[in-house]
């Protein structure tokens, strides 16, 4: 296992190598690869070259946005299939995604994003947290969390989320529709080095963060009767992960919009290839995520080039079929009991 759990990392850290060198190499203004550095020492020194600004102000932010993000929802849906005990548990699926775009979309209605610089994020993460808690509660009975209570608690409240942003998109005027738009579909267009700072910001408490509970995680995966018994305070780390998560999906969603499936595809592959404890899935996933959602963008800008897919498009693209693929095996091995 340590033999493969290395080889895991170094193919990894390889194709995050090579997703990081094509999304900034590959567009409408090809930069070969060697060129990419010096363009970026350029830009950062206030040189204004076409492939300087194409690199520097467009590109990278872009890049970096979707490292950020990738690892956050991938982290975040490895940790919320370890807390539900759940391996169709997703910042998506289960309607955390929905819950932090309504919050985005309601800041925007009330006039509140153009006022204060954090006021999104913030709105993302209430309304994320909100929706946390509220499927938790209705899937929970006693101390067990039913997988199917689960999904449907998070397709009703994913379905009501969107329903009320529908509806506020009716009630608005074209010009903040348009602009609450983006966040139905996740799209990485747009993206700046302010948003990069505030998602670097996040990550780099969060997802740390999570690391101190691997080993929580790893104990609770076997049951909260057994995690009690050797002394894990159950309900304190579902408190804080359950947060955290908001938190780190809420902000990437005010960044990105709803982007589906990362943190369900992701946790999944990499549980086979590095194992389940949480000490090496958790930064795993992280380098997991960054590397599909920089690779799915670069699918959503070239592949109809000169038009740009939704990022968030593609995710589904990957992720519905593989959910259904999920959901068929756990069915043959309920059947089977």
């Amino acid at each position: 296992m340590r033999c493969r759990r290395r080889l895991a990392f170094a193919l990894l850290g390889f194709a995050l190598c090579v997703a990081v060198a094509l999304e900034i190499g590959i567009g409408p203004v090809y930069i070969p690869f060697w060129h990419i550095p010096g363009d970026t020492i350029a830009y950062a020194s206030g040189h204004r070259s076409l492939d300087a600004i194409v690199v520097g102000a467009i590109r990278w932010p872009r890049l970096l946005v979707a490292l950020l993000v990738g690892a956050a929802l991938a982290v975040a849906g490895c940790v919320l299939q370890a807390i539900f005990k759940n391996p169709m548990s997703d910042p998506g699926v289960i309607g955390v995604s929905s819950g932090g775009a309504l919050g985005a979309v309601l800041t925007i209605a009330l006039g509140l994003s153009n006022k204060w610089l954090w006021v999104t994020p913030i709105g993302s993460f209430v309304c994320g947290l909100a929706v946390v808690v509220l499927i938790y509660r209705l899937s929970t009975f006693g101390r067990r969390t039913n997988l199917y209570a689960l999904l449907l608690a998070g397709v009703a409240v994913g379905s009501l989320c969107s329903a009320i942003i529908t509806a506020i998109l009716d009630m608005s005027p074209l010009q903040t529709m348009e602009q609450m738009m983006f966040w139905l579909f996740g799209g990485l267009d747009g993206s700046n080095w302010h948003e990069t700072f505030i998602l670097a910001i996040v990550d780099g408490v969060v997802l740390p963060a999570f690391l101190t509970l691997a080993w929580a995680l790893d104990i609770m995966v076997t049951g909260e009767e057994h995690a009690e018994g050797v002394g894990v305070a159950v309900q304190r780390v579902k408190q804080i992960a359950l947060g955290l998560c908001a938190l780190v999906v809420g902000v990437s969603v005010s960044t990105t919009g709803v982007i589906s499936f990362v943190g369900l595809i992701v946790p999944h592959v990499l549980r086979y290839l590095v194992g389940p404890r949480h000490r090496y899935l958790i930064p795993a996933c992280a380098l997991g995520g960054a590397t599909l959602l920089a690779l799915s963008d670069l699918v959503a800008r070239t592949v109809v080039a000169p038009v740009e897919l939704n990022v968030g498009i593609v995710t589904s693209c990957l992720g519905a079929p593989f959910f259904l693929f999920l959901l068929f095996q756990h069915g043959r091995s309920w059947r089977r009991r």
